[in-house]
């Protein structure tokens, strides 16, 4: 009987099979078929066998294999491989740069006209060799500060012949991003309205996604404004998961202290969704899957609350809401990216399409305002790449974790603090710390001039607050709160040469103090090594020593009022003890700073 015969299912290749096959004929057929030439039909049909097995043998092999992250090859493979690690592969990334947008506004009394400072709007266009790149955020003239807080406006003054100011440039010093804006529309019927809608846009090559927003009605004409696409009430907002049902926005309700820094707050949404990328380099856009079906048994149960409750068993909204019948989508985007965008300097120097506001009293000066915007790339672009290849996936999916999006460790915090989005506001410098098992975070903000500064504004700390109070852990209590500054004076003695210029000597010494104190260098609670310092001065040209070096801590009216921990040699002159290890030893939360370099650093020259 055919269940007695034994096979042997470990010959996996062709000659293995075959000889495994003429054992077979040998032991159970040895009257049937005894002609094992090769030439035989018998023989031809034994190999024709061995072949098909050969052939499923490895394509079993090879679907096991790609399943399997070390020896996967398929791209499509390592992409669902890298989606069920929970990591989301991105696609090309744009380049970015810093472009100077300066603009011609009239002159009122003894300064411009505030009047006529104009709002660029976000999505416009700065082109230059060969590429696009965009603003991703709104120019506001009349501020001196960027979106988060950091000082970035320039006022030049233009004076004519006679010695009269006749206008002023404002610059204000913005990000841009390689990329093009398109807009992509779906009308919503019954065959959309699905649960997990995909939808696929037409590029290859997907940036991001900026916004999508829905409208009621399939016979809408032309493409929404800027100022729609961001309206909370039309928005569907991205997610890392369709399980996460919060997101940070724009709080309208809550009076900011600081017109650059926008108050922010979480709000619950249905309305979400995920981006992906396929393995052909097209984004692929992934709705949810429920309804709010309340609507439709209202008109049957008086009492609300026991409609709600009804709702909670029919209404599956939990990994987000279906588009509705009838609606029209639109999905605005932007395209472009990779290597290409990373043009040289002074490279990004032509307007492209944009949108500018002037609300002077004056409608031809406001156009001649409009007219006068220019743009300049002060540094190159940098940043931007191709599509990760197969075996870049596989390093990203090897060492990457899961994210949790809880606050677990001070180092979790410090992260979470830097993914708030800027326009909520960007503190300079943050630090973590526990104390009496309370999370204490310190923040340290720039004033107008780019000097620190002790006190940041209440909507940033409350900014940070609202942000971490989805992701701490229900039994840390945070503070927010702002950070130290110590300002410094120094006294020098220094022994020059006498061939060089004293003025030159004394200007080099103050300049090399002043760059090791560059704020941009150090962070908040970093040690301060003067003997690095030291050596930098002696090695001023004409410096033949330093033979006296005092530091000073200064408080006043134009300084900080905070006084170091750290010893005084003089609580008079506020002069710091360095002793022997000339080191300035900061807190946690202080940092230490040059205020008024010209006048805080005095250097005596000894011949």
């Amino acid at each position: 009987m055919a269940s007695d015969k034994k096979i042997n299912y470990f010959a996996r290749n062709f000659l293995d099979v075959r000889t495994e096959l003429f054992n077979f004929i040998k032991k159970y057929y040895p009257e049937t078929f005894q002609d094992f030439n090769d030439a035989s039909i018998g023989t031809m049909l034994v190999e024709l066998n061995a072949a098909v097995a050969d052939m499923l043998s490895y394509n079993t092999d090879r679907m096991f294999q790609e399943t399997q992250l070390d020896y996967a090859q398929e791209k499509k493979s390592v992409l669902n491989i890298a989606r069920t690690m929970g990591l989301n592969v991105p696609g090309k990334r744009p380049s970015v740069s810093i472009v100077d947008f300066s603009v011609n506004v009239p002159v009122l009394g003894d300064t411009f006209d505030i009047r006529y400072a104009p709002i660029l709007k976000f999505g416009a266009q700065v082109l230059g060799g060969g590429q696009t790149f965009e603003t991703l955020e709104d120019v506001d003239f009349s501020e001196p500060l960027s979106n988060g807080g950091i000082p970035n406006r320039l006022v030049l003054p233009n004076i004519n012949a006679g010695g009269t100011i006749t206008s002023y440039t404002l610059v204000k010093r913005e990000f841009v991003v390689a990329g093009v804006s398109q807009v992509y529309k779906q009308t919503i019927t019954a065959s959309e309205a699905i649960p997990f809608y995909e939808i696929t846009l037409p590029d290859t090559n997907v940036l991001s996604i900026e916004q999508i927003i829905t409208f009621p009605g399939t016979n809408l004409q032309g493409n929404p404004t800027l100022n729609q696409f961001v309206d909370p009430t039309l928005r569907w907002y991205q997610m890392d998961s369709l399980m996460e049902d919060k997101v940070f926005i724009e709080d309208p309700n809550r009076i900011t202290d600081n017109p650059s820094i926008t108050a922010g707050k979480w709000i619950n949404t249905n309305r979400r969704f995920i981006r992906e990328y396929t393995d052909k380099g097209f984004c692929k856009i992934t709705l949810g899957s429920g309804n709010s079906d309340q609507v439709n048994f209202d008109d049957y149960v008086s009492n609300n609350n026991f409609a709600l409750r009804m709702g909670d068993f029919i209404n599956t909204t939990a990994m987000g809401e279906i588009p509705k019948v009838g609606d029209t989508m639109y999905i605005r985007y932007r395209v472009g990216g990779g290597a290409q965008g990373n043009v040289g300097i002074n490279t990004l120097n032509t307007n492209g399409s944009y949108q500018m506001e002037a609300q002077g009293p004056n409608n031809q000066i406001n156009q001649t305002v409009k007219a006068s915007l220019k743009c300049n790339n002060p540094v190159p672009a940098f940043g931007g790449a191709d599509a990760p290849s197969v075996e870049h996936i596989k390093k990203m999916v090897r060492f990457n974790f899961s994210s949790q999006n809880r606050a677990v460790t001070l180092k979790d915090y410090m992260v979470l603090i830097d993914k708030m989005p800027g326009t909520f506001g960007i503190p300079f410098r943050n630090n973590v710390s526990e104390r009496q098992n309370k999370i204490d975070i310190a923040v340290l903000g720039l004033d107008g001039g780019g000097k620190l500064t002790t006190s940041s504004t209440n909507s940033l700390k409350e900014n940070i607050a609202s942000w971490l109070a989805d992701y701490r852990m229900i039994n840390d209590y945070v503070e927010v709160r702002d950070g130290k500054v110590f300002d410094l004076g120094f006294d020098v003695d220094v022994y020059v040469d006498k061939s060089f210029s004293k003025g030159q000597v004394v200007s080099g010494v103050i300049s090399i103090i002043s760059e090791y104190f560059n704020i941009q260098k150090w962070e908040l609670g970093d040690n301060i090594y003067l003997s690095q310092l030291m050596e930098q001065v002696n090695n001023v040209a004409g410096v033949l020593n330093v033979v006296n070096f005092k530091v000073f801590n200064k408080t006043g009216t134009n300084y900080s009022s905070n006084v170091t921990s750290q010893q005084l040699v003089d609580q008079t002159t506020l002069q710091i003890d360095l002793q022997d290890d000339f080191i300035l030893f900061a807190e946690y939360d202080s940092m230490f700073q040059i205020r008024f370099p010209q006048k805080d650093i005095r250097v005596k020259i000894k011949e």
